[in-house]
């Protein structure tokens, strides 16, 4: 061994002499190598605690003397040297006397030994070791010595038997393994989740779910990976009473029979025995696992306790119950009340008790129509906020709650009010040689007292009047007179009244005429077609009808489309068919009854292009269609004016809205409308004279449309030689379409 060592240093001095002739003790080298105060060499495992079969390592950490340049280490076992390592020629050189280690050169300053896997064995348990500078050992580490990590030992553990609710508290002990220091937890195997720290397990008021095996860990850190660990099992019997199965609910219907039986589960001992009660009444006892109740009733409704108990071997018992409700279902019963008062305009809430179990829905019925629901209660109410006379009535109230069936009470409600007409004007038209006769329905309570009066406010007693009770709150009242006079046509007041207040009713007697000009007319061009709609207007007294007037700007041919009146103010559509595409067509409504027709004003409307693509529609037409319309209006208006004649008809007319009559006024309104009509009639026929500054061309293409037209006027009003065109009472299957706003050619100033 010293041969070798000697080998070694000699190599260690020969390497000063190839850098220069420097040498050990050259001021140079002092120079470069710096050595504080502080350093020292360290010998440091890998670890505080090696561990049987795992590589262990120790890592030497030096420092060049002053006056020395070699840098290398020995390492020594039990004072014995193990290795020689060092760097020569910047290489790192090992010669080694004992071939059990390996040996590294981290850096320049840090050199290790590690024993292998294989050898470290008990072998190594308490060896010292160390490591020194290679050319003086005087500079050296501390010794240090490994220790072999090893854990504690757990002791056994006895069987624990507990009544359950007790407290369990069981220490667990230990040899101490190496290290020392030992931590205790126990764990239980059934489950994973269960962990409690320490050496002492405390489980207070114990339940039978804590059975099972319980294990004490007892362990040591022998590094900040590895753990050295001994542990020993526990079994622990909690003796329990019976656990009795869950009970459900019990609904039942009451008069039926109620039969259940308890079950348990056996406890620790096994043997059960069973027995009933029932909380709200102490003197109740049912001993055995079954209750029976035949025939059950209401007042058996409650809190039923089932009770299964065993006997443990110290003369305890142990006892476990579980509750069942009982529910006695029945239909619901109606609170009666008679019927009830209220002033209109007063907030006001009907209300029932119903009676039953479940609690019931409330359903609230004025006739067939729902006006209320209510879930599961006790009182059923509805709230009127706003009292009226339409509110007087029997209602029904329904009430259900799936228990045989549904039981219905009638709530009747009458509401104290003034009168309220139906209608609070009426036109009534009439012919000259008839008798007047119509009538108004009167919502009041109570019945209301009436009055006919002339314009002026003095009583007519001409007129024939009676009144009808239909409902409690509901009347008619009819008026009748046999003979039609000149006097007879004019504006009357009809007044009902009752202590609450008075309501007048305005009627305008008139003679029966020709209709009003339909109104708000619209037109919608599709390629072969066109959608013309509008509004009906009054009828003059008499059944009307309709018919759409189509005029071709190209060709000058016409269409007819007929339609039935549908009522006064109503929407009617019809669809024109069979016209050209691309081509400027003009639109008019007349309405026709026995005593003439009203044309509305004309509608202009190009029909779409029959393209691939969608074309926008044209809206304006030309100057010369212009010409046309104007000229079409006008011979229009003038050959459907008629004459008023006395006819054996009678027609009504009820209106909705109010007509404010001024009694300083000896004419109708109606009568305003017709004067409006005949002046613009007489204002088309001047424009149709022909104008001396006018071409000679549209005088002549003028002549030739005036007669034409004047004879489709003619066809228009008598009925001859008129083919009408089918109407279509949906929109034709072309998917172009544009709508066009009206454009007016006539004198309309009479219609602001």
């Amino acid at each position: 061994m010293s041969l070798c060592i000697r080998n070694f240093q000699s190599k260690i001095a020969g390497v000063y002499s190839l850098h220069d002739g420097l040498t050990p003790s050259s001021n140079l080298l002092k120079s470069i190598i710096l050595v504080k105060a502080s350093q020292q060499f360290n010998m440091t495992g890998s670890s505080e605690f090696a561990s049987l079969r795992q590589s262990y390592t120790w890592t030497c950490s030096m420092f060049v003397p002053t006056e020395q340049t070699f840098k290398g280490v020995k390492f020594y076992r039990n004072n014995v040297l193990c290795v020689v390592i060092g760097y020569v020629n910047s290489k790192c050189a090992i010669q080694s006397a004992n071939p059990n280690y390996t040996y590294r050169c981290l850096s320049d300053y840090v050199y290790t030994l590690t024993i292998p896997a294989e050898n470290m064995t008990e072998y190594e348990q308490g060896s010292l070791w160390r490591c020194e500078y290679v050319l003086n050992s005087s500079y050296r580490s501390s010794d240090v010595i490994i220790k072999i990590a090893s854990p504690p030992t757990v002791h056994m553990l006895s069987k624990q038997d507990i009544l359950e609710g007790r407290n369990l508290s069981v220490t667990c002990k230990a040899t101490p393994g190496n290290p020392s220091s030992t931590t205790f937890y126990w764990t239980k195997v059934d489950n994973p989740g269960f962990k409690h720290n320490g050496s002492t397990l405390h489980l207070p008021n114990i339940q039978r779910t804590s059975s099972g095996t319980y294990r004490c860990k007892a362990e040591n850190d022998y590094n900040k990976e590895e753990k050295g660990t001994d542990s020993q099992s526990m079994d622990v019997n909690v003796l329990y009473p019976p656990t009795i199965m869950t009970l459900s609910q019990q609904d039942i219907v009451e008069g039926r029979a109620l039969l259940v039986t308890c079950q348990a589960v056996s406890g620790n001992p096994n043997s059960s025995t069973f027995y009933w009660t029932k909380e709200d009444n102490p003197g109740f006892r049912h001993n055995g696992s079954t209750l029976h109740m035949p025939n059950i009733q209401r007042t058996s409704s409650g809190t039923y306790r089932c009770t299964a108990e065993n006997n443990y071997s110290s003369g305890e018992k142990g006892t476990h119950s579980q509750s069942m409700d009982v529910n006695v279902l029945y239909q619901p019963a109606i609170e009666k009340r008679s019927l009830q008062i209220v002033n209109e305009s007063e907030k006001f809430t009907i209300t029932r008790s119903i009676v039953s179990n479940p609690l019931s829905d409330a359903s609230w019925y004025n006739g067939t129509q729902l006006l209320k629901t209510q879930t599961s209660v006790k009182t059923a109410s509805y709230t009127i906020e706003n009292t009226t006379c339409t509110d007087t009535k029997n209602y029904t109230l329904v009430a259900s709650n799936g228990i045989g069936n549904a039981v219905t009470a009638r709530v009747e409600l009458i509401v104290n009010c003034k009168p309220t007409p139906d209608i609070t004007n009426i036109t009534l038209a009439v012919s000259c040689t008839t008798g007047i006769e119509f009538s108004t329905t009167i919502i009041a309570y109570p019945e209301p007292q009436y009055e006919l009066q002339y314009e002026n406010g003095t009583r007519n007693d001409q007129m024939i009047t009676t009144i009808t009770e239909n409902k409690v709150n509901n009347f008619t009242v009819r008026i009748r007179q046999d003979v039609v006079e000149k006097s007879s046509f004019g504006v009357y007041y009809l007044r009902a009244s009752n202590m609450f207040g008075e309501k007048t009713v305005i009627v305008n007697v008139i003679k029966q005429r020709k209709p009003d000009l339909p109104r708000n007319i619209k037109v919608t061009c599709k390629v072969t077609g066109a959608i013309v709609q509008w509004i009906s207007s009054f009828n003059g007294g008499d059944i009307q009808n309709f018919t759409v007037i189509t005029l071709s700007g190209h060709d000058g041919t016409s269409l007819y489309n007929g339609l039935n009146d549908k009522g006064e103010n109503e929407i009617h559509v019809t669809y024109v068919s069979n016209l050209q595409p691309s081509v400027t067509y003009w639109f008019s409504v007349s309405a026709k009854n026995r005593y003439g027709s009203s044309s509305s004003k004309a509608i202009s409307c190009t029909t779409v292009k029959e393209t691939a693509s969608s074309l926008t529609a044209l809206v304006a037409g030309s100057v010369g269609g212009s010409l046309v319309l104007v000229t079409i209006i006008l011979i229009v208006v003038f050959f459907v004016h008629r004459r008023y004649t006395c006819i054996f008809k009678i027609a009504l007319e009820k209106r909705n809205t109010d007509i404010k009559v001024d009694p300083n006024k000896e004419t109708s309104n109606h009568t305003t409308i017709k004067e409006q009509q005949e002046h613009t009639e007489r204002n088309m026929y001047d424009e149709l004279t022909p104008n001396e500054n006018a071409s000679q061309d549209n005088h002549g293409k003028n002549e030739k449309l005036y007669e034409k037209l004047r004879k489709s006027v003619d066809d228009v009003e008598e009925g001859n030689a008129i083919k009408m065109i089918p109407l279509k009472s949906k929109e034709s299957s072309d998917d172009k379409s544009v709508t066009q706003k009206a454009e007016e050619y006539a004198n309309t100033s009479f219609m602001k």
